[in-house]
């Protein structure tokens, strides 16, 4: 069985909208802590923060994550 892997695409979504890390976080009731560790794959947002981050991005769940 193929094991997926989710890699965070979540900074990129963000500096595409030009804000800030602070920004997001705070409009997601989230520390900047918490959004560096979804950022750099030491985590993941639950399935209701991700759709949340997508609203706030303007984007989709899928192009929060990239599959390797």
């Amino acid at each position: 069985m193929m094991e997926i892997k989710l890699v965070s695409n979540i900074e990129y979504c963000i500096e595409q909208r030009g804000f800030k890390k602070k920004y997001v976080a705070d409009r997601l009731g989230v520390s900047v802590v918490v959004l560096s560790r979804w950022i750099n794959n030491h985590s993941k947002p639950s399935l209701e923060n991700a759709f949340r981050l997508s609203v706030i991005l303007d984007c989709t769940v899928d192009d929060l994550f990239k599959v390797e």
